[in-house]
């Protein structure tokens, strides 16, 4: 009788071991899901003004570097926020320019009140002026801050190709 009751008792333990691997794995696709949608705005779209138009037509005249500059940052920034954090080496990778002409556009762009620039550290957050563009529904606009980072391979530590993927735990999430 004690062998039978063991083997059930493996037997529930097995079975529940498996319901909880199942519902962290449901969990853990809920929080994929929702950090994925949590920036999305339906298109992916973000909305300009018609004089804004004009102004960037006036940018790609005057400093076409500062121009392809300023479409990366739009492209990269936050709903909501209007920001993005990306260093000058990830600019001049992406854009294949050098150094000192994306220093020169960035420049360009703070000068004519395109971007406000924030440093945090070593590199630089930009704020788009919410005059010209900004993300999500059109009475959303609003100055709070947090920034979407852009980390680009070329900055990081050598050997970043052979990094293991992370171990995953189960973690529980209350609304409170």
């Amino acid at each position: 009788m004690e062998k039978e009751s063991v083997d059930d008792l493996k037997e529930e333990l097995l079975k529940t071991r498996n319901l909880l691997n199942l519902t962290t794995d449901k969990l853990n696709d809920f929080i994929s899901e929702k950090k994925r949608k949590k920036n999305f705005v339906l298109g992916g779209y973000y909305m300009m003004s018609r004089e804004s138009e004009k102004n960037l037509r006036a940018l790609q005249q005057e400093c076409a570097a500062a121009s392809i500059v300023f479409s990366i940052i739009r492209e990269y920034m936050q709903i909501g926020t209007n920001s993005v954090t990306i260093s000058n080496s990830a600019l001049c990778k992406i854009l294949d320019k050098s150094r000192a002409t994306i220093t020169r556009a960035v420049s360009h762009l703070a000068k004519n009140h395109y971007v406000q620039i924030i440093k945090t550290g070593n590199v630089n957050t930009y704020v788009v002026n919410e005059k010209i563009a900004f993300s999500g529904n059109a009475l959303q606009r609003k100055a709070v801050f947090s920034a979407t980072i852009v980390a680009h391979e070329c900055e990081q530590e050598k050997r970043w190709e052979e990094v293991k993927e992370l171990k995953v735990v189960p973690v529980i999430y209350s609304e409170n």
